[in-house]
Order: structure tokens, then C-alpha cells, then sequence
């Protein structure tokens, strides 16, 4: 998830709850501690006031740490070189760190979670958060971590391919509609995508889709019909925007 879902901390800990394991990115200034502090409920000072009942970090311990002033502690004989994924122009590395803290939740500290730093070679730095098990092999939290890439590659396919973004609607339904089809349609690409790349390494889904295009046997349409469907979109157009203007005119 992105950054603006991996500061929240009520989702985080939905999915904790839950044991879904995830991997979040978050700003660089977010804060952690590297060792667990001590925490308590304080004494009331003097008589009066309510009986304090929220827990504090223990005055005296350490202060959490900005993840990025924490990267800019890490020396670089620390950060592993990790191969990412194939690229048109070439193989993908970048160099990462994969840390044990507890991130700050309302002041306090969270569960243990892993903290990975990841260096582009375009000089970019990504801060993430994972709820892995400590046990996670690095191999394993490094493919997590670019996980994203192939999702957000999946949204440009649907909106490249299939019309995803391509869409005129009015209303929640409408646009429900039109999303359920693109999806159905991009999930039979897929399907076909996995079973015939074992033939074809360098297939991609406009391959997939070029084929379909060729081999489908597709309807002869007359002039006739061409005009009769084109007249009954224009109607049902027309009524469309009549009935709009009709609940959106102001009375009198």
C-alpha cells in the first residue's frame, strides 16, 4: 500500500488483527525506535485531578529516531545489493536495508515491525513497513517490497488495453459496471497470458489481445444496422440528459 494508507494506524492494526501480512509505504519522517522503551502508567501528582490511566514511554529513555535521519546513520557496507526484476533496458538492483523497530503509534511504541530502507540508483529513497514475521528470509521481504510495481503495471494495462479510464457515466452504477466488465476482461487476458507464456517468454498482454483480435470471428455489419444502433445510442443519449437536466433544474 502507499503512503497515504501506511500512516493510519487503525488500518494497520485491523490487518494485524487479523494476521493479514502487509507491506506499507510511509514518509520519511516517520518515527521509530530502534529498542523497545520502557512504558507505564504514571503516579498522580498531588490530590487532585482524575487518577491517570494512559500509558507513557518512561521519562529518561531514548527518543524515536526519523527514518530518514536512521538511513543516513547506515553505513554502506551494511546495505545489501538486491537484484529487483528485468527491464526493457536492463536488470533492475537496488540496495537495501532490512531493520527490526517499533514504529510510534499515539506516542507510544507499536508492535515490532520490519523497517526497510530501499536506495534507487536514480538517488531515490523509499522507507516501508511490514508486518512479516521476524523469521522472513530477505529474499522474500525485497520481492514484497516491489510488489507494487506489478499492480500499478496491471492498472496501466487495464487503462492502456481495455478502457479502464475510458469511461462516461453519471452516476455509482454506471461506473460499477463499466469496472466489473474491464476487470472480467482483463482477467480472461491474464488467464490466457499465464497459459500460453511457457511457448512464448516475451509475450505481453497486448500480444494476448492482438491475437484475440485476429482469431475471433467477428460479425459483418450493413450500413443499415451500423445506423440503427448508432440512432438507438444517440436516444437513449438524449433521453439520458433530458432526465438530467430534469432532476438538477431548479423549481419555478
Amino acid at each position: 500500500m502507499d503512503c497515504f494508507y501506511g500512516q493510519q494506524p487503525w488500518l494497520l492494526e485491523q490487518l494485524e488483527s487479523e494476521e493479514i501480512i502487509y507491506i506499507a509505504d510511509i514518509p520519511n519522517d516517520t518515527r521509530v525506535w530502534q529498542n523497545c522503551p520502557k512504558v507505564e502508567v504514571p503516579e498522580r501528582k498531588g490530590k487532585r485531578g482524575p487518577q491517570p490511566w494512559r500509558e507513557i514511554v518512561v521519562e529518561g529513555e531514548p527518543e524515536p529516531i526519523k527514518v530518514r535521519e536512521l538511513a543516513k546513520e547506515i553505513p554502506e557496507v551494511e546495505k545489501e545489493r538486491i537484484f529487483l526484476r528485468d527491464t526493457e533496458r536492463k536488470e533492475l538492483w537496488c540496495n537495501m536495508v532490512f531493520l527490526r523497530v517499533y514504529p510510534v503509534r499515539d506516542e507510544l511504541p507499536g508492535p515490532e515491525s520490519w523497517l526497510i530502507i530501499r536506495w534507487g540508483d536514480n538517488g531515490g529513497v523509499k522507507y516501508q513497513l511490514s508486518n512479516a514475521p521476524a523469521n522472513t528470509k530477505i529474499k522474500g521481504l525485497a520481492e514484497m517490497s516491489c510488489s507494487r510495481y506489478w499492480i500499478e503495471r496491471a492498472f496501466e494495462d487495464a487503462k492502456g488495453k481495455l478502457g479502464m479510464a475510458d469511461y462516461e457515466v453519471r452516476g455509482w452504477l454506471g461506473w460499477h459496471h463499466h469496472m466489473t466488465m474491464v476487470l472480467l476482461a482483463m482477467l480472461f487476458l491474464v488467464i490466457l497470458h499465464l497459459k500460453w507464456k511457457g511457448k512464448a517468454p516475451l509475450l505481453t498482454i497486448q500480444d494476448v489481445r492482438d491475437i484475440l483480435e485476429v482469431v475471433l470471428p467477428r460479425k459483418v455489419v450493413t450500413n443499415e444496422e451500423l445506423l440503427k444502433r448508432i440512432e438507438r445510442k444517440h436516444k437513449a443519449r438524449e433521453s439520458a440528459r433530458k432526465s438530467h437536466h430534469k432532476r438538477n433544474s431548479k423549481p419555478g
